[in-house]
């Protein structure tokens, strides 16, 4: 049974500063931003439940060639490593019109400043790419295809679209131009079981695949009716760590729980943050979280990138990850050097929709040290450094290969 819900409202960002700042007197962890997330426009056809992003999409702007040229000097000023394009699907830049896309201008004016680029997407932006635009399609460094569902039936029904087919064409495309390519699957109680799980690396393996795993972070308060339990979240990932070798270990309880040497807690507004779709009034904010968009600040169509990044907002979040033991319930904790508080996003909204209060200094719901663990973990995992996919340290992740 889900807890009780407290009304906390997901839109209210739009009118008020909400994300409170907290500690303000400790210091913060250095930052050192190499991995972006980009949301690129406000429409999209689909009505997907679990999505992170309609709360921060609005309709009444379109992006230009020059808010576009001026977001990826910016970018190249404080020197960002790669680039992932997603939030909506992201051909539907300025609309449902594919006509007006700017994804191939982004995509090609991102990679002449060195930048690499990755798309998020349900195969449809794919399989557009490739047909009109194959030049610009050969230059992403990596593609994420989006299952809900290992089986058809059950993906297009969430989805309320046929799109499966879509999603195979779209890792079939990636093969054949040997661009890198992971499935990316929303853990959610009613997926997030050990048939699919099997049939998903199945699926994976079948196009020489990633696995890439993101459990679902309520942004809206339906969404806690979605969440796995922590019994379901350490037995999923046993059995895909079982399955699969990892490729990255971004999610903190899960690098906590493996000892990884790597582990250094939520990646948020230390290597990482979110370009927010275009607002009506035609700004561009930034959060150091993709999930959390309280916390959002700037404007890049003026502002620049690196006051953003020492704003109240993303300093907030550094200091959190610099100093663990401001969280109450953390400050004992043997593990807490790892884990760190675990995930920023999943502890907020956990902890928001729980108790109607907002605050970034509460504990991961999926506390490790809460969960006595009964499903084996591999001890010590290595990570290869020189694979490079764009969300590798960004966001709370998990991926892996399929043995």
């Amino acid at each position: 049974m889900s807890p009780e819900i407290k009304q906390i409202n997901p839109r209210e960002h739009y009118t008020r500063s909400v994300g409170p700042i907290e500690h303000a007197g400790l210091e913060e962890c250095e930052a050192n931003i190499r991995n972006v997330g980009w949301s690129l426009g406000n429409a999209c056809p689909y009505k997907c439940p679990q999505c992170y992003s309609m709360s921060a999409r609005e309709r009444g702007a379109n992006l230009t060639p020059q808010v576009i040229d001026r977001i990826i000097d910016q970018l190249s000023q404080i020197d960002v490593t790669t680039v992932n394009l997603g939030g909506n699907e992201p051909f539907f830049t300025n609309g449902l019109d594919r006509r007006n896309t700017l994804l191939p201008y982004i995509i090609k004016s991102l990679v002449a400043r060195n930048i690499l680029v990755g798309l998020t997407t349900s195969g449809i932006s794919a399989v557009y790419l490739e047909k009109y635009y194959p030049q610009e399609f050969n230059c992403l460094n990596d593609i994420d295809i989006s299952l809900d569902s290992p089986y058809p039936k059950e993906h297009n029904r969430n989805r309320g679209a046929t799109l499966y087919p879509q999603a195979i064409k779209a890792l079939d495309l990636a093969r054949k131009y040997e661009i890198d390519r992971t499935i990316v699957m929303c853990a959610m109680n009613w997926n997030f079981t050990p048939d699919r799980i099997s049939a998903f690396v199945k699926t994976a393996r079948k196009f020489d695949a990633n696995v890439r795993i993101n459990t679902i972070k309520p942004v809206e308060p339906e969404h806690m009716n979605l969440v796995p339990t922590a019994r379901q979240f350490y037995e999923g990932f046993s059995l895909l760590m079982a399955l699969c070798d990892p490729v990255d270990l971004g999610e903190p309880p899960l690098a906590t729980v493996t000892n990884y040497e790597g582990a250094k807690g939520c990646p948020c507004g230390r290597t990482s943050f979110r370009i927010h779709s275009i607002t009506p009034d035609g700004k561009i904010p930034v959060s150091p979280c993709v999930y959390l968009h309280d916390y959002k600040a700037g404007d890049l169509t003026k502002d620049e990138l690196s006051d953003i990044i020492e704003s109240p907002q993303f300093k907030t979040f550094r200091r959190r990850n610099a100093h663990p033991e401001a969280i109450i319930e953390c400050r004992d904790c043997k593990l807490i050097d790892k884990c760190r508080g675990g995930c920023a996003a999943r502890a907020y909204l956990h902890h928001a929709h729980q108790t109607g209060k907002r605050s970034l200094f509460v504990k991961d719901p999926y506390c490790p040290r809460d969960y006595q663990l009964t499903s084996p973990f591999p001890k010590n995992p290595q990570i290869d450094q020189d694979i490079t996919l764009v969300h590798k340290d960004y966001l709370c992740t998990w991926i892996g290969k399929p043995k």
